[in-house]
């Protein structure tokens, strides 16, 4: 079959949705690693596979003229939240121009598929879909996908939904992304990584933690609504790639010209020491700079730190989100704070560049100065990076359920959201002690408490070494502050 996956223009030039966690609007263009997922597996069962990007001309006159000349029989879309009403919309032209049939997957359509059955020739593939959508497309040769696990569709007017898939249990049984579709890859860039261009890598699936606001990569989040939904709520098991695997696809993506990786897993670091060295060890003969996402407990081994560091990681993402103890452990994030300031030194100490996540506002025990008291913490610590954020009720969390329950949640829903705002940016919660405009103001205001530094934008100054790079730190830093 000819296979067309698509990702429709924005609404706004500015304003494309991030499909790869889905929370937010694009700050730096990354490429979509669930819709090549998805690809490698249909081009490995001998599909006619193409990928179509309307994200960098923003033209919808020229998406229309696509369909009318394209003769596809079917079209895939991965949709996270931001992006219901634009996949939709370019849904719905391909319904009226022409005889194919649509796939939706992700974790939307994953949580809500019926707003994405609006016509009987169209799919929803829930949970972790790469092989729910090969299974499709076999029923659709076959004429009839009553059998299809993990399906919903519309049959005489009623939602059908078949039974659960499940999750996928050996991961090395996937091909490695079909990064062969992206036509310039030089576009697709990490400010934390001093060379373009950088792909993405997931090495696992799954987070077996409890913080009950997180919203994780789309891949894991979409398993765990399915699971979720199954299984009485519990989250479903955290599922990882053997070392041989993930060191394979680095020298992969190393032959094929990239100059960087990002590791997007919920946390990179699971496992075990014995699979983290053994993932290093194999890195360390690829090298390939990259970096990935970590509690700050799972840093504070001198052999695994020092042994990340030999392996080429330039960076670490650490999600922090307060550095108030009572707020912490409100929402279950079970760290203690002494840990975060030693994460960070420990990190410092291989060359590993740190950089910190913080949520304002996930806690009704946030407080204006619980807020300041953050800043001018990790303010004064020795990082580069932070990321400041207001927390979102997002839909499927437990966050949600308090928010509605407690009368914190100013949106009836949020996925309705129109705004030149991301959601972590405009406050969609509120309490009687804290006003959504002093949320909104909090990130603004730590933004420019952090990046206006002298020392830090000395830091970025220096990493500048073309006009390329210029004119990059130029458009995110002015995302970040404005």
């Amino acid at each position: 079959m000819k296979i067309c996956l698509l990702i429709p223009p924005a609404k706004q030039k500015d304003k494309q949705p991030e499909r790869v966690y889905g929370c937010t609007f694009s700050v730096y263009k990354q490429p979509e690693i669930p819709i090549l997922y998805v690809a490698a597996l249909l081009e490995q069962a001998g599909h006619a596979v193409a990928l179509n990007d309307f994200t960098g001309n923003n033209s919808w006159e020229e998406y229309t003229q696509f369909l009318r000349s394209a003769d596809h029989d079917v079209y895939v879309f991965h949709t996270v939240l931001l992006a219901e009403s634009v996949d939709l919309q370019a849904a719905r032209l391909i319904i009226e121009q022409t005889p194919a049939k649509i796939i939706f997957f992700g974790p939307h359509p994953t949580l809500k598929p019926s707003h994405f059955l609006f016509d009987n020739r169209c799919y929803v593939a829930r949970g972790e879909a790469e092989y729910i959508i090969g299974d499709l497309l076999q029923g659709f040769l076959a004429g009839s996908v009553e059998g299809v696990k993990g399906i919903s569709y519309l049959k005489k007017g009623e939602m059908i939904e078949n039974e659960t898939f499940g999750v996928i249990d050996n991961l090395d049984t996937l091909p490695f992304p079909a990064r062969n579709l992206l036509t310039d890859s030089n576009e697709y860039f990490n400010p934390k990584l001093s060379e373009r261009p950088v792909t993405l890598v997931l090495t696992s699936r799954g987070c077996s933690f409890r913080c009950y606001y997180c919203v994780p990569n789309a891949i894991s989040w979409a398993r765990e609504l399915e699971w979720k939904r199954f299984h009485d709520g519990s989250k479903p098991p955290v599922k990882l790639r053997s070392s041989i695997n993930i060191v394979g696809e680095f020298k992969a993506i190393k032959s094929a010209g990239y100059k960087g990786v990002s590791i997007i897993d919920d946390m990179f670091l699971f496992g075990g020491k014995k699979r983290i060295l053994e993932i290093c060890d194999g890195l360390e003969k690829v090298g390939l700079p990259f970096g990935g996402l970590s509690r700050c407990e799972f840093v504070l081994d001198d052999d695994i730190v020092s042994a990340l560091a030999r392996a080429g990681c330039k960076y670490v993402d650490l999600g922090i989100e307060s550095l108030d103890q009572n707020v912490l452990n409100d929402i279950r994030k079970d760290l203690d704070i002494v840990k975060v300031r030693r994460a960070i030194d420990m990190l410092n100490k291989y060359g590993i560049e740190p950089k910190a996540n913080i949520m304002f506002g996930a806690s009704p025990l946030e407080t204006k100065n619980t807020i300041q008291s953050t800043v001018n913490t990790i303010s004064s610590y020795p990082i580069n990076y932070c990321m400041f954020l207001i927390a979102t009720p997002f839909p499927g969390t437990e966050f949600d359920r308090k928010a509605r329950e407690g009368g914190w949640a100013l949106e009836p829903d949020i996925n309705d959201l129109e705004s030149n705002l991301s959601p972590t940016d405009k406050s969609l919660i509120a309490y009687p002690h804290l006003r959504k405009e002093e949320l909104e103001n909090a990130v603004k205001k730590a933004n420019r408490q952090f990046y206006l530094s002298p020392r830090r934008i000395w830091f970025q100054l220096r990493k500048i070494n073309s006009w390329k790079a210029l004119k990059d730190l130029f458009r995110t830093g002015w995302k970040v502050i404005k």
